[in-house]
């Protein structure tokens, strides 16, 4: 049994939110959470549904790097009891991106400032860190394209593919199997090839998505404009030429890099030298993680980087910038990219403050967003005044232009850095908090040594003992710093829970004396101890080889880029709210680069999948209605629509049964023995009698009653054929069976060795004899044409030798 809930981005009369969070329910008991998106305005009354439930979710898969798809994550995880031990699934370049979309995000949010917004949180809640969310987001484990994978203990049912799904990298689309069930999530794809970007599986790949018995799938489409290259590239040299500037909202670690990599290489090919930006608070470590995913993107990225050398995000005329202070230095014309499409977080607020008041600037508006937020507010105002308008050049499509008349005042949240005494004292906090952890960490390993400790000498770590050591030694400093945990810091003081001891020798007294670890031969030799500098990996280090490296400490090692270097230059900062009066009297324009598959694509596409039942989500109903129509005119029947928080049973319309054979039973059948020996075959006629097994249940237990899931009540028995009727049914509906699989080369050479003659002519037909032939379709039956003759009948007694016939 199959139930699809849509918590969030269920087809709704407006598109209020691209927000998706959908609950896949199998037999009542297996629940899989798809997504864990937010609004752009991180609405709290969105997510009481997913705190309600969170007890009840065994699994968690995400698909794209976008807060419409994973911006709830973090919070949740700090915020929801058991939230953050549920297992969850992604690709890499999810994960990764995923991380810096929400770094980017939080940075604005309210429920990372609290001293601001003390009437809108409660002060017990701390604010969330760019180091809590880089320690939530490492605990994703990672999966690859096409890489199945089976789970085990209550999940042992349920296998999860991952497929391309293009839209944005490593967007991912979902193969479930659960018993007769098989799913297939496919929210957000796009089958056209972009710079950065392969197309979905669900055009390169249909075979291995073929026939599930449902396929979820997203309703919104894309507009599919052609030459929406030179549009975009027309519009901003529309706003450039007259001395204004261009500001395009985008989404940070997703369609970014796919503007952003158009925008240099126009830059650079073109000669242009007007300021590019992109202005995002993680872009730095954004564009970072691209260079290191190529693998994951487009043959033509991979080819352009080893025609060039260097990876094609390293970017000649785009410039990476963090703050949006730097943005206003710039003088003149410029074409800004800042991140955060919804202009309700990130610093595109901000840098649209700026810059909506000047004429003769552009906004570009690239992809579409929620209709509660401000810019869902701007383009509703547009669409509104450029419905019925032609283009400027007199064309159907291309962009159109608009002024909208807008005055409102912006609430905008800056990110300071901390000065003075407010530095000094974040900066002791931070060192209090990091040296209770440290001993706090450095305690419990002192406690698990002694519980786990081996009866072997030769299984004691030299390691491990220096490490107590030093944190015997620092735990004498400053105990007035951890409080009540000062009492558990002293010599021969422990702390811990004795029935987790692996030893029952340690439940009286568990102490160990420490031993010196030494071999046959005296004391233990460090090979890293006398191993060169220029063969030394960068992870060893002592005081020697300090010394012989120099100051600087870097010979023999290897330069390898990691995170540790972007965390170490994050500045202190708060947030602090402004209040800006603004009126909008630029241009605006929408020009479409969702990476989204049109309508017309998807009629012919989804319609090869071969869909048992279709479920459309994520759009409005009149446009969901619209596509249903066009779908089911393409031979699609079962098609759902549900609403936000209603389910659909969209169980496979099949059962299957396990019927046991007592051994009288069995010796009593004609059993026939396949051509390959494997396996025995035999047909049995028999009734299917279906009793519910609570009952037995409750009369061999008493009046106590066992309550199972619903698709579990059901118990199958095989009766007699006791009458005639039941005999007349059988004997009409029963025909003799062929079991067995045919192959007709081994049927070539068997025909051969009996002196027929047999060839093969065309595709998967076999020519025997001259007017017989054999043929196998694509059911796997087999047709045996030809005139009725003697050779007919001798090479029909062959074709039937390859098969057990029941009768």
């Amino acid at each position: 049994m199959f139930t699809f809930t849509p918590l969030l981005g269920a087809a709704s009369s407006t598109l209020t939110t691209l927000a998706s969070q959908s609950l896949l329910t199998f037999d009542q008991n297996v629940r899989v959470l798809i997504d864990v998106g937010w609004n752009d305005k991180f609405d709290l009354k969105l997510l009481s549904e997913l705190e309600r439930i969170t007890p009840t979710i065994d699994l968690i898969l995400l698909t794209h790097a976008t807060i419409s798809h994973l911006g709830a994550y973090v919070y949740a995880c700090k915020r929801f009891p058991g939230f953050d031990a549920i297992p969850v699934y992604a690709t890499l370049p999810v994960i990764n991106m995923g991380r810096m979309a929400t770094i980017d995000a939080y940075s604005t949010a309210w429920f990372t400032a609290p001293a601001i917004l003390a009437s809108s949180a409660s002060p017990q809640e701390e604010p969330i860190q760019p180091s809590d969310i880089d320690t939530i987001f490492d605990k994703i484990h990672a999966l690859k394209y096409s890489q199945q994978l089976t789970l085990t203990a209550k999940l042992s049912s349920l296998r999860l593919t991952a497929h391309n799904a293009g839209h944005t990298l490593g967007g991912t689309l979902w193969r479930l199997h659960y018993g007769q069930e098989d799913i297939v999530y496919a929210v957000d794809w796009n089958h056209a090839v972009e710079r950065h970007l392969n197309s979905s599986a669900l055009l390169t790949a249909p075979e291995q998505l073929s026939r599930p018995t449902a396929l979820i799938c997203g309703a919104r489409a894309g507009s599919g404009i052609r030459r929406r290259e030179d549009l975009l590239l027309s519009a901003i040299l529309r706003g450039v030429e007259r001395g204004g500037s261009v500001f395009m909202p985008t989404s940070t670690s997703s369609r970014a890099l796919e503007l952003c990599h158009l925008l240099d290489s126009i830059w650079v090919e073109r000669k242009y030298t007007i300021p590019l930006m992109f202005v995002s608070r993680a872009g730095t470590r954004t564009i970072a993680y691209a260079r290191s995913m190529l693998e994951w993107m487009s043959p033509a990225i991979v080819r352009e980087w080893e025609e060039k050398g260097t990876s094609p995000f390293v970017f000649k005329s785009l410039k990476i910038v963090t703050s949006e202070d730097e943005v206003r230095d710039v003088r003149g014309p410029k074409v800004v990219l800042a991140s955060g499409q919804g202009l309700e977080w990130g610093v595109s607020r901000d840098v649209f403050a700026r810059l909506s008041d000047d004429p003769n600037n552009i906004a570009i508006f690239t992809q579409n967003a929620d209709c509660e937020s401000f810019a869902g507010e701007i383009l509703m105002l547009w669409k509104a005044a450029t419905e019925g308008t032609m283009t400027d050049d007199g064309g159907a499509s291309g962009p159109k232009f608009s002024r909208i008349n807008l005055q409102q005042q912006l609430e905008i949240r800056k990110c300071v850095p901390l000065q003075g005494e407010e530095l000094e004292a974040y900066l002791a906090e931070e060192k209090a908090r990091k040296n209770l952890a440290d001993r706090q960490t450095a305690m419990d390993l002192k406690n698990r040594n002694i519980l786990d400790e081996p009866d072997s000498e030769s299984e004691i770590s030299e390691s491990e003992e220096e490490h107590e050591d030093e944190d015997g030694e620092d735990m004498e400093a400053d105990k007035s710093e951890l409080g009540i945990f000062s009492l558990m810091q002293d010599n021969d003081v422990y702390d811990f829970d004795v029935r987790a001891a692996k030893s029952l020798k340690h439940k009286m007294f568990p102490y160990v004396p420490r031993r010196i670890r030494r071999d046959p031969y005296g004391d233990v030799i460090r090979f890293e101890d006398y191993v060169r500098a220029e063969e030394r990996d960068e992870g060893v280090t002592s005081d020697s080889t300090e010394n012989v490296q120099g100051a600087n400490g870097t010979i023999g090692k290897k330069r390898k880029w990691t995170d540790e270097e972007e965390k170490s230059t994050v500045i202190p900062s708060k947030t602090m709210l402004e209040y800006v009066n603004i009126e909008i009297r630029c241009e605006i324009t929408f020009i479409e680069y969702e990476g989204l598959a049109d309508a017309r694509s998807m009629q012919m596409i989804v319609p090869q999948i071969q869909a048992r039942k279709l479920i459309l989500i994520s759009d409005t109903i009149e446009r969901a209605d619209t596509l249903a129509e066009l779908l089911r005119d393409a031979g699609i029947q079962d098609i759902y629509i549900p609403l936000s928080g209603k389910s659909v049973n969209a169980s496979m319309d099949a059962n299957a049964y396990v019927v046991t054979l007592s051994d009288d039973l069995a010796h009593q059948l004609n059993w026939q023995d396949t051509v390959s020996g494997e396996y025995k075959v035999a047909q049995l006629k028999g009734k299917l009698i279906m009793k519910d097994s609570s009952i037995s249940n409750a009369s061999s237990s008493g009046p106590q009653r066992i309550d199972l899931p619903q698709s579990h009540l059901k118990e199958v028995t095989l009766g007699h054929l006791a009458t005639r009727r039941d005999l007349a049914i059988a004997s009409t509906q029963t025909k003799p069976l062929f079991v067995g699989d045919i192959r007709l080369a081994e049927l070539r050479r068997r025909l051969m060795a009996e002196g027929h003659h047999a060839e093969f002519r065309g595709e998967g037909v076999l020519l025997c004899d001259g007017p017989v032939s054999v043929r196998k379709l694509e059911n796997s039956n087999v047709l045996i044409e030809g005139g009725v003759g003697i050779k007919f009948y001798e090479i029909r007694k062959i074709v039937y030798s390859f098969l057990a016939r029941i009768v």
